[in-house]
Order: C-alpha cells, then structure tokens, then sequence
C-alpha cells in the first residue's frame, strides 16, 4: 500500500492513471511505482510513503507505525559521501529544481564523491512556479530543501556564485567573484530569464519582470487598488492576475 496523496502538492492519486505498475499525478504528471512508492517521473523530490499489507483471516491488513503516518512524502535514501573512494567533483550551475533533483539523484545512485552547486541567487533551490501563486512568499518559505538537508547529504551550497565562464578543455568555470573551480562532471541549468520589451520608459518605477521572489514581493506589494497591466497572457500571466485580484 502506498499514500494516496502526490509528494508535488497533495493532489490526490485516486484520480490519476494508473496502469504498468505506476500510478501518475493527475494534476502535473508526478509517477510513483506502486510497489514501492518511488518516484519515477517528476516534478516533485520525495517518494510516497509505503506500507506493508497482509491478509489475516479474510481481512486485509495494512501495517503502519507512527512515524510513517507523519506524513504522506518519503525522502528517498542517499549514500553518503566519501572522498577517499571517489574523488570526483560533480559542478552543478543554476539554482533551480533541475540541479536541485540532480544533486539528488547522484547520492541516490551511488556517487560519493564531491558535488557543488552554484547559484547566482541569495537562497537555497526553491519551487518556483509557485512565485505566481504565492507572491508574497519568501525565498526561504519556497525552499525545495533546507540547508540542513544539502549539509547531511554532503551537498555543497554556494550562493551568490554566478558563473560567467566555461573552459571545457581545462574543465574549468569561473566564477564573476573571480575565483575558479575545476570540475570532472558539469552540468548546466540556469533556467530562463524574462524578456524585456525594449521599449522607451521600461526602466521605469513600477515597471516590473518576475523571476524572483523579490521580484513577486516588489509586484504583489504594488498592485493594491492601483491599475495593473500584464503583458503576456501565458500561465504566468494568468497566475499574476489571479493573485493580483485578491488585492
């Protein structure tokens, strides 16, 4: 037996797929392998929570202890680092749910030796679709892990730490702080950025691009009983003006 709600954001898996031994997320398409509760396919980090079953005189007997119906989310094991027998830098460069997952995924599989992530950004990897959704949300309130977490994991954080130069022969990426790192494996997930219109007067106070959750808090924080224009009518433009209705 598995938990029946999607580790991403508790939709529930009774209304998913279900079919070859994987249950799929009805809302974004998480899939948990019903055996075990692993994740299969993402979004989301943690696996389902999984519960021994037997049948006793007839009746069917689902096994839990208290702990394990803390919560429906289950973080997947982890091997721990160890440099004496793997002394491989692994470089991830972006702050986002990729690198995030990589990082992970290394320790689920077997690596133990060293891994970085760099981000350019002032936080920990935090969810940010949920910037349009909650826009007055802290960085630190949409964290995907805690630094607590990337510390027991032998994941190293650097902040602040934007990469401005790949030297693939030296395998090398500098840092704009001006300091170097050498790398055996990289990988590259910066995400995107917003596009500007390029237009006279986009410099403007009040003029604003949401990429951040300081910039959804500079956004949220300035649209109460003012008249607000979104330029885009994508799923983020959607989700700023739902926010921006309440306001």
């Amino acid at each position: 037996a598995i938990g029946h709600k999607c580790t991403h954001y508790g939709a529930p898996l009774v209304k998913g797929a279900l079919g070859e031994g994987r249950v799929r997320c009805p809302w974004h398409g998480a899939c948990f392998d019903v055996r075990t509760g692993d994740i299969e396919d993402y979004p989301g980090l943690d696996g389902l929570a999984c519960y021994s079953v037997d049948v006793k005189n007839g009746d069917v007997v689902v096994e839990a202890s208290p702990e394990t119906m803390k919560s429906h989310k289950r973080t997947m094991p982890m091997i721990e680092p160890d440099p004496n027998e793997d002394s491989r830098l692994f470089l991830l460069i972006g702050g986002g749910g990729a690198t995030a997952i990589c990082a992970e995924t290394l320790r689920q599989r077997g690596f133990r030796g060293r891994i970085v992530l760099a981000t350019r950004e002032a936080s920990c990897p935090y969810d940010r679709p949920k910037l349009t959704k909650a826009m007055s949300a802290t960085s630190e309130s949409l964290q995907l892990r805690t630094p607590e977490f990337y510390e027991k994991n032998g994941i190293e954080i650097l902040l602040s730490k934007e990469a401005i130069g790949l030297d693939r022969a030296a395998k090398s990426v500098s840092f704009r702080d001006g300091s170097q790192m050498k790398y055996d494996k990289v990988m590259i997930a910066t995400g995107g950025s917003p596009r500007s219109l390029n237009l006279p007067g986009e410099n403007l106070r009040n003029v604003f691009q949401l990429r951040t959750p300081h910039d959804a808090n500079q956004i949220i924080s300035s649209v109460e009983e003012k008249h607000f224009v979104i330029i885009g009518s994508s799923f983020i433009g959607m989700e700023v003006a739902a926010s921006a209705v309440g306001k």
